[in-house]
């Protein structure tokens, strides 16, 4: 108790003009916390954006390989599979154009190894690094339960160049990794 009236006596009511000082710190402290919130959200919400296109483009690649599994549903199997001359069971599989996909969603420029988006003539993210990897169900498979079910799994580099700190920051660099699957309705 003795300590809050001190602080009281000394600061609270010192009528000489040294609080100003310290209402400059705490708002400056405040801006600076605010900037960070918000700065961080903005990564948030970018990163959110990029990992539910990744997971729409996957998926339509997931979904594009239909034709290719309807033969094996057939045999009952769900893998890319499809008969060739020799009546023999072969791995059918479409890789799909991801970026193509990711362009459309996000309106990004091809940039060489990069896809960027641009924003008010900045760059806000760019992607590279993308790498799909189609797991196709076995043929055949001696066991349903622990067999791979036919899915594509997704990674992309994403690079967010902050808005903070005047350029004197390194970019928000994160992997994004995104798994569909296809499973038949029937």
């Amino acid at each position: 108790m003795e300590g809050i009236e001190i602080i009281k006596e000394r600061v609270l009511k010192n009528k000489k003009g040294n609080g100003v000082i310290y209402a400059c710190i705490i708002v400056l402290l405040l801006m600076l916390l605010f900037s960070t919130l918000s700065e961080y959200l903005r990564l948030q919400m970018i990163a959110k954006g990029v990992r539910n296109a990744l997971q729409t483009s996957i998926t339509s690649v997931a979904t594009q390989n239909y034709d290719d599994i309807y033969n094996g549903i057939r045999e009952g199997y769900s893998g890319g599979y499809k008969l060739n001359d020799n009546n023999r069971w072969e791995r059918s599989i479409d890789t799909g154009n991801v970026y193509y996909h990711l362009d459309n969603t996000l309106g990004l420029r091809n940039n060489g190894r990069h896809h960027i988006k641009i924003s008010n003539g900045k760059t806000e993210f760019s992607l590279s690094n993308l790498d799909i990897k189609i797991i196709n169900s076995p043929l055949a498979p001696t066991s349903y339960s622990t067999q791979n079910k036919f899915k594509a799994e997704g990674k992309i580099s994403l690079e967010v160049p902050l808005g903070f700190g005047w350029g004197m920051l390194p970019p928000m660099k994160i992997n994004l990794k995104v798994v569909s699957g296809y499973i038949s309705k029937f």
